[in-house]
């Protein structure tokens, strides 16, 4: 998380005013100001277009409070409150600035002018006022935020070692244990070929346990950032499911794969998608049974990308579905063929997706599989049309 948060991305919380009122404007129409709205703690006074001052409530009704000056004011202009050879202090700060050193600037002030407001630039120009009181407010929200995050941090970096403490224990067991007995050369070649494979299948438990905390990890730690570039969507898909060739063959499964067209060219992050289309293919066998066929899809409608997923698994429950895109969620399905799951997979996925700015939906209940569909809208490219005139 970014802590450096500028006021402009939370100027709506901080309840930003305009009161302004020209130097040529009677005193008189300063205090009816104040008298309708109580809540404003100054107001920006300018000289024809241009800024001039600011004043406050406070130093306003210290002057009307002197002695002859109540009586006078409704007959003066607003120029003639201020005097030309002593400017008062006013804090003028851009929008863009962090709320931490806003405040930290606040505070520098004079201790009488410690509560006045603080003029706001904003980006198109315009001036506003923030109440002094509200930033101090913002600021503590910042700090809450950030210890939110930190607690956060230190929950995530908890549920790391207990997956890693349980999930990665068997596996390397199973990797010592069989390549122990493959060292001592006690077994025939026949058994030494079946430890080799427990050794790899265990490695590869472990490689994909360890992508995918690393993964995210670095999701977590980071602001995804969208590298968009024009790509074949269809070729993408293809070269994702080859990667899975070795597994759908273990469980005598195949893959049928239907786009739209031959080529339709895209408009995102080609390694992102990758991403996405990895965890979902792999889900999808993992979760399927032996012998039979999933169903991958690409299609565009109107701008959109729209790719489905459609496995053969056991179904996901209400429950399921109501926690499945969490971190480390365990959900009630199992693997059909004993692979493991992070339960990290679909959390990726889904905050790639949102990133794009798009939507992930699931179409499932018990005993009849589950049905993935991917959304990006606005990424199909216009390039494809111009093939297509050509």
């Amino acid at each position: 998380m970014n802590f450096n948060i500028g006021i402009n991305a939370v100027l709506s919380d901080l309840d930003l005013y305009t009161a302004s009122i020209k130097t040529t404007d009677f005193l008189m129409e300063v205090f009816k100001i104040f008298e309708k709205d109580k809540g404003i703690s100054g107001i920006i006074v300018y000289n024809g277009n241009s800024f001039f001052r600011m004043l406050s409530r406070t130093r306003f009704h210290e002057s009307m409070s002197k002695k002859f000056m109540f009586e006078l004011f409704s007959k003066r202009t607003v120029y003639s409150f201020f005097d030309e050879k002593h400017v008062e202090p006013f804090l003028f700060l851009s929008c863009n600035i962090s709320v931490l050193t806003a405040a930290n600037e606040a505070l520098k002030r004079e201790e009488h002018y410690r509560h006045d407001p603080i003029i706001v630039e904003l980006e198109n120009g315009d001036l506003k006022l923030l109440d002094f009181h509200n930033l101090l407010l913002a600021q503590t929200q910042v700090h809450m935020l950030t210890l939110k995050s930190l607690t956060d941090a230190n929950e995530f970096k908890k549920e790391v070692l207990g997956i890693a403490a349980h999930d990665l224990r068997n596996p390397i067991n199973s990797i010592l244990g069989f390549s122990q007995l493959i060292i001592n050369e006690e077994v025939n070649n026949d058994e030494i070929t079946s430890y080799i494979e427990y050794i790899h299948n265990s490695a590869s438990q472990m490689n994909e346990l360890l992508s995918d905390l690393l993964v995210s990890a670095a999701n977590d730690a980071t602001d995804i950032d969208i590298a968009r570039t024009v790509f074949d969507v269809t070729s993408l898909v293809k070269s994702a499911i080859f990667l899975f060739e070795h597994s759908l063959s273990a469980k005598r499964q195949s893959i049928n794969f239907n786009a739209c067209r031959e080529e339709l060219l895209v408009n995102a992050d080609k390694q992102k998608l990758k991403e996405v289309l990895e965890n979902l293919i792999s889900n999808a066998i993992k979760y399927s049974e032996f012998d039979t066929i999933i169903r991958v899809s690409v299609e565009h409608i109107n701008n959109d990308l729209e790719i489905k997923v459609q496995d053969n698994g056991p179904g996901l429950t209400p429950e399921d579905l109501g926690k499945m895109f969490g971190k480390f969620q365990r959900l009630s399905a199992k693997p059909t063929g004993h692979e493991s799951s992070t339960g990290l997979g679909l959390y990726i996925v889904k905050k790639i997706v949102d990133k794009h700015g798009g939507k992930i939906d699931v179409e499932s209940k018990p005993g009849f599989g589950s049905t993935f569909k991917v959304c990006l809208p606005n990424s199909i490219s216009g390039i494809n049309l111009h093939k297509e005139l050509a």
